[in-house]
């Protein structure tokens, strides 16, 4: 039997292969009217930052940080990078996953149906993620029960060397995921990323690891309160040819 035809006698929850990562791909895109309220809780080797984001409260009241402990000015960025969205709901999805597939392929996983791939620069990546983007590879991990993205994981198969000069010789970053049946989104519920590196000979840790709780989705009150998407347009066709 070909590669192609072994690829589609396998499936995923009925579906081949590439259908069953279109159909996950679609469920984190939410439709623009789609809104969420929740509260997050951001935790670094040394200090705790706790948000919460109410879309339909009134202007400048509805991104809050409710609490502070310890000091660290890297997790102080990671909260004003939230902050600064200004719809800091649409972190909670990964609606341009689809354009930051490239070459990839089915991966045998005994937990999870799995597909790997390279990052592939996007309009969304800023200049410190080109630095990454070529080193970039992931997993996408699809739950077996309902079919729908469980696990993102990222790492950097070679060392990076910034502007600045440090080197991160190592990268990793876990997102995890879950499923609204009501809402028909898949959506992030905490993340963890680990970073090494350094300059000069000295090499250091960090970490910091974001949980979401209380999740609460509705539909945007009028049209200004649509869901700004990060990307403008989605490519027709498979998103990926898997290998």
């Amino acid at each position: 039997m070909s590669a192609s035809l072994l690829l589609f006698a396998v499936t995923w929850g009925g579906l081949p292969p590439e259908l069953a990562l279109e159909r996950a791909l679609d469920a984190v895109e939410p439709p623009p009217a789609l809104r969420a309220t929740f509260r997050a809780r951001l935790v670094s080797g040394k200090a705790v930052r706790q948000i919460e984001y109410d879309p339909y409260a009134p202007a400048g009241e509805q991104f809050k940080i409710t609490m502070t402990y310890g000091e660290d000015e890297e997790l102080d960025a990671v909260v004003q990078g939230w902050k600064d969205e200004g719809q800091a709901d649409c972190r909670l999805f990964a609606d341009n996953l689809r354009q930051s597939l490239g070459e990839a392929r089915v991966t045998d996983r005994a937990d999870a149906m799995a597909i790997s791939f390279r990052h592939k620069i996007s309009a969304n990546d800023g200049p410190l993620d080109k630095e990454f983007s070529s080193r970039m590879v992931g997993t996408l991990m699809l739950d077996p029960g309902n079919g729908y993205l469980s696990k993102l994981e990222y790492n950097i198969d070679k060392p990076v060397r910034l502007d600045d000069g440090t080197t991160i010789s190592e990268y990793t970053q876990n997102y995890q995921f879950a499923y609204s049946e009501r809402w028909g989104v898949s959506y992030v519920l905490g993340y963890d990323l680990e970073a090494r590196g350094g300059r000069w000979g000295f090499s250091e840790t960090r970490t910091i690891k974001v949980t979401l709780t209380d999740v609460a989705f509705g539909l945007a009150g009028d049209a200004e309160q649509d869901l700004a998407s990060r990307t403008d347009s989605y490519p027709t066709g498979f998103t990926a040819k898997l290998q």
